[in-house]
């Protein structure tokens, strides 16, 4: 089976590349093909403890150093979902495939995919070093690498302008499935209370799991994402539109301010705040 994928340089000078693989059916080939295409590179000491830090608040070990250097030297990929399969898109996924490891080599910014991440509604998401776009279709089985193509980038493609209302369809319905396994918790109606993942603040509200945390706020039909302003701090969030700001606080535990990032559709603005530790937050604000 052969399938194209396309190639972003994060050297903007350098033009897109369009890549024709080989691979097999029942899994994305790609997390396997481009392993040697991130393999290599030095992790950078110093950046790694600030990064760690910053995030977690804590230095890193030389043995956790070496762990990240034996995954540069094999090549680690990473996926960043700017689509997730679903029936307006006939169940294609359009990924982002990156090193993982890329920032700690202190490989370039890639601007033009942080640019395609915005143009799907996810804005703040960064990404370093060279990038691939690909596509993989789940129905009917296998799931199966297919084309990305050049005119796939075009702005009047169908699966850029379905993108931000999937996405923000996607986020409301993972909430929707966080609720009903809560309201079903065998533990019983106590324990379903405590756990639930949708809490009301004033103007907004919140759903968390255990990584991650959702912040929804209403803003209006016909507000654009160049009105919209949004801050992200290892335990802070502020977030403003046209110029007034509605959301300015700090968080209840540390967040990962690289890994966070926001979307806009249907006059609605959804915060995704990336969990430094894992597990449920009792509260979102910081307690004085």
């Amino acid at each position: 089976m052969s399938f194209r994928s396309k190639k972003f340089p994060a050297d903007e000078s350098k033009p897109y590349e369009l890549i024709t693989t080989k691979g097999y059916v029942a899994e994305d080939c790609m997390l396997t093909l481009l392993k040697p295409m991130f393999a290599g590179g030095a992790i950078d000491t110093e950046t790694a403890k600030k990064t760690a830090l910053a995030q977690m608040g804590q230095d890193v070990s030389t043995m956790g150093l070496n762990h990240l250097g034996d995954a540069a030297d094999g090549g680690v990929v990473e996926t960043f979902a700017l689509v997730r399969p679903c029936k307006t898109n006939d169940q294609c996924g359009v990924y982002i495939y990156l090193d993982e490891v890329g920032m700690l080599k202190q490989l370039p910014p890639n601007p033009r995919a942080r640019s395609l991440a915005a143009a799907c509604s996810f804005h703040g998401a960064d990404f370093f070093g060279d990038v691939y776009v690909g596509r993989t279709k789940c129905n009917p089985a296998p799931m199966r690498n297919i084309d990305f193509t050049l005119s796939d980038m075009d702005s009047s493609s169908p699966w850029l302008k379905r993108a931000a209302a999937e996405n923000y369809d996607y986020g409301l319905g993972m909430a929707e499935i966080r609720d009903s396994i809560n309201a079903t918790n065998p533990g019983g109606a106590q324990q379903a209370e405590d756990e639930s993942t949708v809490k009301n603040e004033d103007g907004f509200t919140w759903t968390q799991s255990e990584e991650d945390l959702e912040i929804v706020l209403d803003v209006g039909e016909g507000v654009k994402a160049s009105a919209i302003k949004a801050q992200f701090k290892t335990q802070a969030l502020s977030l403003t539109v046209g110029g007034d700001k509605k959301i300015d606080m700090d968080l209840y535990d540390k967040v990962r301010p690289d890994d966070c990032n926001w979307t806009v559709s249907k006059g609605k603005v959804v915060v995704t705040l990336e969990k430094v530790r894992e597990g449920r937050w009792t509260v979102l604000r910081k307690v004085a």
